[in-house]
């Protein structure tokens, strides 16, 4: 069974998906790219949008009573054209002092919005 999880710390979707969805399997978290929530403006560069995306996912996990200890995987994608170094280094700076996620990386064409980076996540149940 699934739960559509009802948010109100993320950015609307742009297009027809469930943001966050539980099942018995964990907590799955759609691709988050660096939109600001209130506002709706993509962040400006590499490091920036990484930082909001992971402020929206702590956001969230606070919202929902989740620690972000649960925070099991991370898939990120990133167009050639971003500044990798930038985003390993909004990474390195967000889980210094909690245990990081399993995560992968895969480069990309495009990325929605026309951002630099997106990732998705999974919290362990």
């Amino acid at each position: 069974m699934r739960q559509i999880v009802a948010t109100r710390c993320l950015p609307e979707p742009r297009f027809h998906y469930s943001p966050v969805v539980r099942t018995e399997a964990g907590v799955f978290v759609s691709g988050l790219v660096g939109l600001d929530p209130g506002t709706g403006t993509l962040a400006q560069g590499t490091h920036a949008q990484t930082r909001q995306i992971l402020s929206n996912l702590f956001a969230l996990c606070q919202e929902q009573g989740w620690s972000c200890e649960c925070i099991a995987m991370a898939r990120l994608f990133c167009v050639p054209s971003a500044r990798q170094a930038d985003m390993h280094r909004a990474w390195e700076e967000a889980f210094a002092d909690i245990a990081p996620p399993a995560r992968s990386f895969v480069v990309v064409h495009s990325l929605p919005l026309g951002a630099d980076v997106e990732i998705e996540f999974q919290l362990a149940p």
